[in-house]
């Protein structure tokens, strides 16, 4: 059973796993910079993560530092690079790594004004009424929605919401609401009620077929796919129902290229045919 922590010991634990899992190292120095605390306060974080997992960490006097043993499993979320370099990002002498360049999405940053009453609708579990407009009707229309998750797509936000004139579960662009919000009392529909959001898919992608066996070998390493038992490089990506046309976009399968190239990977066959009736563009 996975112990429960208080936010802030999670937020030190993760930082831990975060340290271990891309550097391979850990200090009391790592800690002591990111948080500004003593070395003693570090150490006894060390020595409490060790605590509850034991087997996990094993002391290398000759590195000076923690390593991970082989039986290392981190218990808590967002341990992919983005994370590691956001702490980077955060504190240029908390991790050994500097030398990164993050893009940022052009389409990512919003006015506050623009989402604030989202927000509080979300917090608070609230119907909102609010002003939107889409390139099929470009002048603000009311909509009374009622939001249960922010989405962030890659390029831009959205929010997922019960809406009350469609009588259906849309995604809705933050940017292009007024920022005029007026509630309505208590929101009737929750994310437990949006059928697409608890449809969970399994998106399996192979390289184009029309590529050489050398040239999707080179895409099967850059996708993290492995050689199935039917000899085709393969990847199962899980993802609910409701984000499933992110991510095609994303991994740029909303389109098919004339050249393979340019093409790399496709849905297997079988997702292919099984996806259909969630790919209404």
């Amino acid at each position: 059973m996975t112990p429960q922590f208080d936010y802030i010991c999670q937020r030190r634990f993760h930082f831990i796993e975060l340290i271990v899992h891309w550097e391979g190292r850990l200090t009391t120095n790592h800690l002591q910079k990111h948080f500004a605390i003593s070395r003693s306060s570090a150490s006894n974080i060390i020595q409490d993560y060790v605590r509850f997992h034991p087997d996990f960490l094993r002391y290398n006097s000759s590195l000076k530092g923690y390593q991970a043993t082989e039986y290392f499993n981190p218990c808590l979320n967002e341990l992919d690079l983005s994370a590691y370099l956001k702490i980077a990002k955060q504190s240029e002498d908390t991790v050994s790594l500097q030398q990164f360049t993050w893009l940022n999405s052009p389409l990512a940053d919003i006015a506050p004004k623009k989402v604030r009453g989202v927000l509080q609708a979300l917090n608070s579990q609230l119907r909102v009424d609010v002003g939107y407009a889409s390139v099929s009707s470009t002048d603000f229309e009311s909509r009374i929605i009622s939001p249960h998750n922010l989405v962030f797509d890659g390029m831009r936000w959205h929010v997922r919401a019960y809406c009350e004139k469609n009588r259906d579960f849309r995604d809705f662009v933050l940017t292009r609401f007024n920022g005029e919000y007026e509630f309505e009392g208590n929101a009737e529909y929750d994310q437990s009620h949006d059928t697409l959001w608890q449809t969970q898919l399994d998106v399996v992608i192979e390289p184009d077929p029309r590529l050489t066996p050398e040239r999707a070998h080179i895409i099967a390493l850059d996708h993290q796919m492995s050689k199935q038992p039917n000899g085709r490089y393969q990847r199962t990506i899980n993802v609910r129902a409701a984000l499933l046309l992110y991510l095609l976009k994303q991994l740029h399968l909303d389109s098919y290229q004339a050249k393979p190239e340019a093409q790399q990977i496709i849905l297997s066959p079988e997702c292919l045919e099984a996806l259909k009736p969630y790919m209404a563009w």
